[in-house]
């Protein structure tokens, strides 16, 4: 529980929605639907459907802001529509023609769902899944939860929980200018999640009201 000084210097939602037991969430404003799946291997996929008339989409915000994954790679699958990705500053668009799509480990990228009249439909995962703090389940409850949830409270999301949610799944966001060497990177991120974000704030890497049922 944060204190009155801590809510002071950084809001935090008015409540916490549970979703731990439900199969699939809810991105702020309703903008992408995210599924959880695991193929008959137990391997984890994320299924998105961003749907194409909400206004986040169109204007190209129901995606993540550019991020590293330090150590997995992550895998891409386009089933119905466009998914315009940005890789080391350069853009492709994704279309079902395209087959699974690899990112490499360290690379930076973000996405999002290209302009169009269908939604976007597609299938996320990385690997390997054994890696310790890496792209699972629970990161995207605990980070989606929160999102949603500041969403709904009015509030701006705060950049040094996402950060700690970052670190809970090995992955950086790169926020400082572009240029920046990974190194410089991860210790940029280290301060705000830990030295700011959970000591001095109060945030946590996981809620139960979002983390999945162990």
């Amino acid at each position: 529980m944060a204190w009155g000084w801590q809510l002071w210097l950084s809001p935090r939602p008015s409540r916490r929605t549970p979703t731990p037991c439900e199969p699939r969430v809810l991105s702020p404003n309703d903008a992408a639907l995210y599924e959880f799946l695991y193929e008959d291997d137990r391997r984890f996929v994320v299924k998105e459907t961003h749907y194409a008339e909400n206004q986040a989409v169109q204007d190209g915000l129901s995606g993540p802001p550019l991020h590293i994954h330090l150590r997995q790679t992550e895998y891409f699958e386009v089933l119905q529509g466009a998914l315009a990705v940005v890789r080391d500053g350069k853009t492709h668009v994704l279309t079902q023609d395209d087959g699974t799509v690899a990112i490499a480990p360290s690379t930076r990228h973000r996405f999002w769902a290209h302009p169009g009249k269908e939604d976007l439909i597609f299938k996320v995962y990385a690997q390997p899944e054994e890696v310790d703090r890496g792209f699972d389940e629970n990161y995207l409850r605990n980070a989606l939860g929160y999102l949603r949830d500041c969403q709904m409270s009015s509030i701006e999301p705060s950049i040094f929980q996402m950060a700690l949610f970052g670190c809970l799944s090995d992955t950086i966001f790169v926020l400082p200018p572009f240029w920046m060497p990974i190194w410089s990177l991860k210790l940029t991120q280290y301060v705000c999640a830990y030295w700011i974000g959970r000591f001095l704030l109060g945030y946590r890497e996981t809620y139960p009201e979002y983390s999945i049922k162990k």
